[in-house]
């Protein structure tokens, strides 16, 4: 298995998640936590990827936004998806992905402390669960209730966050659909690259963290590609996440490097590479937002 020095591996990255979700900590301390879970998983996700190589566990939100928090991106309004677009979200494809893109706009409302913003995307997550079909996520309200109680206690909120996250896990088991979380996933991670790569936050921070992400898009394409229900089209999802893999591949930047032996952070990409990778993800994310 090919390892980043000093930094997590694509696979390995995939397996962090479940963990820093289970933590009521601060971002700080998850992280920290996370990087020993991480230690011992490497042995276990590397079999079960020789077995399959879509079986693996998908980062969530809140780990991706908590990456480029940690790596000095500023809150900036206006970037993320309104949540009036809402009305736009008339078929199943549309309701699927952009559970994922407010999941992300949640996360990155919450780390950033905005909190009225916090509670406005936590209501659109939640309408999207309940027209998706999985209204036990939330259940009576409680959880609604709760948040916006707690909304000034950033651990408390992210053990709400947490019982969601687990809620929307049980629901895809017990109904036999785990490949839709690759759905919720691909969109969450493109607004995720979205947000960063739109920061005016110091580039010299942000791009290795980009460069990062870009890593782990050949599992999230393949993770797409079997998910199961004939009834959502994530075609599109598959050519405009391949176009972007192929081009970071061909950037002058990368060519000439050895992606695996290498420390991620001393990656430089040009402010004219940054600006095609940037174009590639905005075309992509706008025809999600768009419906």
């Amino acid at each position: 298995m090919n390892i980043l020095k000093g930094n997590i591996t694509p696979l390995t990255l995939f397996t962090v998640i479940a963990f820093l979700f289970a933590c009521a900590e601060s971002p700080k301390k998850m992280e920290e936590s996370a990087a020993e879970e991480t230690t011992e998983t490497v042995d276990e996700v590397e079999t079960m990827d020789q077995e399959d190589d879509a079986s693996f566990m998908l980062p969530s939100p809140i780990q991706i936004a908590a990456m480029f928090n940690r790596a000095g991106l500023d809150f900036e309004s206006g970037l993320t998806n309104p949540t009036e677009n809402l009305t736009k979200y008339n078929t199943k494809t549309s309701k699927y992905l952009n559970f994922g893109v407010y999941s992300a706009d949640l996360a990155y409302a919450v780390l950033n402390n905005q909190q009225q913003m916090s509670i406005d995307y936590l209501n659109a997550v939640k309408t999207l669960s309940d027209e998706i079909g999985m209204p036990n996520v939330f259940g009576s309200g409680s959880l609604i209730e709760s948040f916006e109680k707690n909304i000034d206690n950033q651990d408390t909120v992210l053990t709400i966050l947490t019982t969601i996250k687990r809620r929307t896990d049980e629901y895809l088991v017990e109904n036999a659909d785990e490949s839709k979380e690759s759905i919720f996933f691909s969109a969450a991670w493109l607004e995720g690259m979205y947000l960063g790569s739109n920061s005016s936050s110091d580039r010299s921070k942000l791009t290795p963290r980009l460069v990062e992400q870009m890593t782990i898009l050949d599992n999230i394409i393949k993770a797409i590609k079997v998910q199961k229900d004939a009834t959502i089209d994530m075609n599109f999802m598959v050519d405009g996440l391949t176009d972007l893999k192929n081009t970071f591949d061909q950037l002058e930047s990368i060519k000439s490097l050895d992606m695996s032996d290498m420390d991620i952070d001393e990656v430089n990409l040009t402010e004219e590479e940054l600006g095609i990778l940037n174009e590639k993800i905005t075309v992509l994310r706008t025809k999600i937002i768009n419906g």
